[in-house]
C-alpha cells in the first residue's frame, strides 16, 4: 500500500483512479511540523505499479510524501457488479 501526504488530493486521485481503474481513501491531515492542512491518501498498489503511481503523484504534487508498505491481504465487498 502506499500512504500519500499531499495538498493536492483531488488532482493526484482523480489520476491515480483513471491510471489504475481502482479507488483510494482520502483522509484529512495536518501536517505535524508545519501545522498546515494536508490530505492522506491510502491507495493499494502492487509492486509493478509502484514507480508509475509515484511518477504520477510527484508529477502532480513533487512535495509529496510516499511511505509504502507490503500488504498481507485485502478483502473487499468493492464488487462494481453488486
Amino acid at each position: 500500500c502506499a500512504i500519500i501526504i499531499t495538498e493536492a488530493p483531488e488532482e493526484i486521485c482523480k489520476a491515480l483512479s483513471e491510471a489504475f481503474g481502482s479507488g483510494m481513501t482520502h483522509l484529512e491531515a495536518k501536517g505535524g511540523y508545519s501545522n498546515r492542512d494536508k490530505s492522506m491518501i491510502y491507495f493499494v498498489v502492487n509492486r509493478y505499479q509502484v514507480i508509475r503511481m509515484r511518477d504520477i503523484v510527484h508529477e502532480i504534487d513533487p512535495t509529496a510524501y510516499i511511505t509504502i508498505s507490503e500488504v498481507a491481504d485485502v478483502f473487499s465487498n468493492n464488487n462494481k457488479n453488486n
